[in-house]
């Protein structure tokens, strides 16, 4: 199933940001999200289903070099493809723009979005200890990781 990709908007603060919190234990603000919006280094894809926000991944580039800072999948709809086409779209849009290299953190316990990302190259450069604690008794690693654009 083919999931029309959207660039998503300042006018879609409220709904990111509601779908955030669905995702996450420390969402970020409409706000937060509507501020990021307006940044012309911030580009922003998502996913609807029957007109709600599915999905969504929001990415900046700097210098050349692009930094994944969310990705958020309605938990209701996970495993079905939206982030896979999100990323997917990401690279494709980014690699147009000449970004070089696309990079970012996960948490060390999240597998299936480790495992979606090395689907698409990216491969561990790093950690950060104890980077991740919101909704965890243990603080968890930050995993570095990145994937150049071949270019």
């Amino acid at each position: 199933m083919t999931h029309p990709v959207l660039v998503l908007r300042a006018e879609d603060a409220g709904r990111m940001s509601r779908l955030h919190m669905r995702c996450f234990d420390d969402p970020w603000s409409a706000v937060s999200f509507r501020g990021l919006l307006l940044d012309t280094s911030i580009l922003t894809l998502g996913v609807e289903r029957d007109g709600d926000l599915a999905a969504f991944v929001m990415a900046q580039t700097i210098a050349g070099e692009s930094d994944i800072l969310t990705v958020a999948t309605d938990p209701d709809l996970r495993r079905q493809g939206l982030a896979t086409t999100l990323i997917g779209a990401l690279i494709n849009r980014l690699g147009e723009r000449g970004v070089s290299r696309i990079t970012l953190d996960v948490a060390e316990d999240n597998a299936p979005a480790r495992a979606l990302y090395r689907g698409f190259g990216f491969t561990e450069d790093g950690r950060r200890p104890r980077y991740y604690t919101a909704g965890r008794d243990v603080p968890v690693d930050a995993v570095l990781m990145s994937r150049n654009m071949g270019l």
